[in-house]
């Protein structure tokens, strides 16, 4: 039993290995991808984000990037109003359709925390309190929606679709291209499209057009740059350091 185990894990790990060295050179990202960024309420440092591809590692036997993406406010700015949220995303190498989805949130004195499971092939996701929802193939949560994005042929004027499923709703989350712009950042000056996901309205945006990210114009289409307006002002993103395997 002891030796049959070790085959299979021997078998995975080979899987994965062989996943990773297929799709390293036709994604325009891949474990070890690491971006931080400082994050500004209008002229005051609030915080810092991270989006990090930490691994490739197995959902239900899938090969899967597990994508974390952190928000955490400074010491100064958490006096006024704390934040410490972390999102896990896992989504299929191949497909690059969403297989589990984790949000652990922390603000002020809110607190919520959330599993999804994708079961792609049944067509439906699985909360942890339970609930389940039909979904339709492809169905992403919104940090595969944006890795995704920066797999298509974004060209200026034209709009794309992508199937997402967040909260419970099943949505065609709509993204525009709306320019090239070059803009000027910590870590360097780049030449970006500016893309514009339109969210719905909440709490948090203000505006379904509230929210834009401006992507390096090339193959590996980087975000280096968040804005977003929300209930009072706006705040934004810009990249610091960025790290790649």
């Amino acid at each position: 039993m002891k030796e049959m185990k070790e085959s299979i894990r021997l078998t995975l790990l080979i899987v994965i290995f062989i996943t990773n060295f297929l799709y390293a050179d036709i994604r325009p990202f891949n474990k070890g991808e690491k971006l931080i960024f400082s994050v500004e309420y209008g002229p005051v440092k609030a915080g810092t984000a991270i989006m990090e591809i930490t691994e490739i590692t197995l959902i239900d036997s899938i090969p899967s990037f597990h994508i974390v993406s952190t928000e955490r406010t400074n010491a100064f700015f958490s006096k006024i109003y704390k934040i410490d949220d972390r999102y896990d995303s896992y989504i299929d190498t191949v497909n690059l359709h969403s297989l589990r989805f984790e949000k652990h949130i922390r603000e002020g004195s809110y607190k919520k925390d959330q599993i999804v499971e994708f079961k792609q092939d049944s067509g439906k996701v699985v909360y942890c309190d339970g609930r389940e929802f039909q979904i339709e193939p492809g169905a992403k949560d919104i940090i595969a929606s944006i890795y995704f994005a920066r797999t298509l042929d974004l060209e200026v004027g034209k709009s794309y679709f992508i199937n997402n499923h967040t909260d419970g709703k099943n949505y065609n989350l709509e993204v525009n291209v709306l320019k090239k712009e070059r803009v000027e950042t910590p870590a360097g000056e780049f030449d970006c499209l500016v893309i514009q996901p339109l969210v719905e309205e909440g709490k948090v945006f203000a505006s379904r057009e509230g929210l834009k990210i401006w992507l390096t114009d090339d193959s590996w289409k980087i975000p280096v740059l968040i804005r977003s307006k929300i209930m009072i002002g706006s705040i934004q993103a810009k990249l610091t350091e960025a790290y790649f395997e």
